[in-house]
């Protein structure tokens, strides 16, 4: 164990003398001792017949992270940071101690495939010309991380990014341009960039261009320095034929807006460092803009998204409110309107329908009243029943929120004589509600379901436990379709599992991480097996409002009769002081 002075300069980052084994691979580590156990592990499991040594530089970590590294890898070196240098300044400490033919880059939130090392190591061999290559970065739910093999960011390709465009068009070679995404998955490559999350370098690239600038702190550093590899003459590649998982951002689940800001900062470094003499008739200030923009964008980003469907649904509810009021004081409703006047006279009530024959004389002020106060109401019945969450796209829910805003709308009008108006007008606002605000998410859910496959709001899962409960109702799940629920993957309470099958689904995490994995999948309800109910009772406490939490006590039989949707299985729900 070693205690370095932090002040590492690129220049001197590299690795000195000859190469004495096959590899060298180097693991920054920042509070995620479980994870960076089970990295090592596959690491050590996948070196194979390879000569590999593993160095660990932690950054002042304070979850046990170093002891750890001491009493189960002592053959591990390990580097203790009296501070966090960031993520370019740990891996250039260990740069300078590597004595691997190549170095891995690694992050501690991985799984390593028992392949990868050997494939990874193979293709440097046999392609001296290439000075970095990365195998395909998978997320735990199996679908590709698009920063694993990159373009640099030119203006166009960065307006590309910062607009949008690049989402909208993936498959388009101008728009695709900065994450590639116009390019099989599957395919070897060369390319600009590729993710520091798993990248492995040839000794003679470091000892040519230096280490990774310290001026990143992190995120970046990984762009730059394929930049710097490039310009001096080394190919980069992609190589798919192995894989890894990566568990993204372990480190900083709670602190996502200060690493959108750091994204963002490295972007700017980027732009300043290597745009500005490229391009000297581009305007580079207007990357910085946009940058900037792109900043306060992804910070309202998720106030928006929560925003978006109350704003719908308050548009078309104005609308009902005026169609009602239209249809009930249109003129060839007079007719009808009298008629009822003489049967209610017939029986000896006077009703006096034919004063509501013309709308009432409001004022302007109190027209907006009217039309505000209504659809006010309405959004907060629909909010407390679940239509802005979990059922959000739910036709049903949506339906009872307006028949329930309309029962207390016509009680209320009662309290306030100055905005007395027809009960009819508002039955009419109420009909028109109902077919626009369920109608829009029926028609979305049936368009959805026909383009897709899927339907539009269907409920994301996960299920605690790899028990053969679990096991019986993942394949339960899988073998009926068509339900109104997605399985995500599962929690175990065996770190072992993180990154394995169970069922043909991932293990995506730990029960310790329910709350960052239910935060990031954005997950509506959890399914606990019996012997996780312990866990479910100390979640319970803690959870999320919008959380649904239930267990299943028993195995599923597969081969019963399919359910319309998940409501139906055998499932207990599980509350607070149960």
């Amino acid at each position: 164990m070693t205690t370095p002075n932090p002040a590492t300069r690129i220049n001197d980052a590299f690795p000195e003398g000859e190469a004495s084994c096959d590899l060298t691979v180097v693991i920054p580590s920042y509070n995620t001792r479980d994870l960076m156990e089970q990295a090592m592990r596959t690491v050590e499991e996948a070196s194979g017949d390879l000569s590999v040594e593993i160095i660990v530089v932690d950054n002042a970590s304070h979850d046990g992270s170093q002891q750890m590294v001491r009493d189960r890898f002592p053959h591990v070196e390990l580097i203790c940071n009296d501070s966090n240098l960031g993520f370019a300044g740990a891996n250039n400490l260990a740069f300078r101690q590597a004595r691997g033919r190549h170095i891995l880059l690694l992050n501690s939130d991985t799984i390593v495939r028992p392949d990868t090392l050997k494939t990874m190591v193979g293709f440097l061999d046999d392609h001296p010309e290439v000075g970095a290559a990365g195998c395909k970065i998978l997320n735990p739910d199996g679908t590709l991380q698009l920063d694993c093999r990159r373009s640099f960011p030119t203006p166009s390709a960065a307006i590309y990014k910062l607009t949008g465009l690049s989402r909208l068009f993936p498959n388009s070679r101008r728009f695709g341009r900065y994450n590639l995404t116009f390019l099989d998955e599957d395919e070897v490559a060369e390319v600009d960039a590729l993710s520091g999350s798993c990248m492995l370098v040839r000794r003679q690239a470091l000892q040519q261009v230096g280490g990774l600038d310290e001026a990143y702190f992190m995120y970046g550093e990984d762009l730059d320095w394929c930049y710097r590899m490039r310009g001096a003459g080394w190919k980069i590649f992609y190589v798919p034929t192995t894989e890894i998982i990566h568990f993204r951002g372990e480190s900083g689940r709670s602190r996502a807006l200060r690493i959108q800001f750091r994204k963002n900062e490295a972007m700017a470094i980027f732009v300043h460092k290597h745009m500005r003499r490229r391009y000297r008739l581009f305007p580079v200030w207007l990357l910085h803009v946009g940058i900037v923009a792109y900043s306060l964008y992804a910070f309202i980003k998720p106030l928006l998204r929560r925003l978006l469907l109350p704003a719908v649904d308050a548009t078309l509810l104005l609308v009902g409110v005026w169609l009602g009021i239209a249809l009930r004081y249109h003129p060839t409703l007079e007719p009808g309107i009298r008629a009822i006047e003489g049967v209610s006279r017939g029986l000896g009530v006077d009703v006096e329908p034919t004063r509501w024959l013309v709308p009432p004389a409001y004022s302007d002020a109190q027209w907006i009243v009217v039309y505000a106060a209504p659809v006010a109401i309405w959004i907060v019945t629909l909010a407390l029943l679940g239509a802005y969450d979990r059922r959000r796209y739910s036709p049903g829910r949506a339906i009872l929120g307006v028949s329930l805003g309309f029962a207390i709308i016509i009680t209320t009008v009662f309290f306030f004589k100055d905005y007395n108006f027809s009960r009819l007008a508002a039955a009419a606002a109420w009909g028109c509600n109902t077919l626009l605000v369920g109608g829009w998410r029926w028609g979305a859910r049936r368009l959805s379901g026909a383009s897709t496959g899927r339907r539009l709001g269907r409920r994301r899962l996960l299920v605690v436990g790899t028990d053969e409960a679990a096991e019986s109702l993942v394949s339960a799940l899988a073998g009926w379709g068509g339900l109104d629920s997605q399985l995500v993957g599962l929690v175990s309470t065996a770190s072992d599992q993180r990154g394995q099958d169970v069922a043909d689904h991932p293990v995506v995490g730990l029960v310790d991480e329910l709350p960052g994995l239910v935060k990031e999948y954005d997950i509506d309800e959890l399914i606990f097996t019996a012997t996780s109910v312990s866990d479910a009772l100390r979640y319970a406490t803690a959870r999320p409002a919008r959380l649904r939490l239930r267990m299943v006590s028993g195995q599923v039989d597969a081969t019963s009769p399919a359910p319309t949707s998940i409501d139906e299985l055998p499932l207990i729900d599980i509350r607070p002081g149960t």
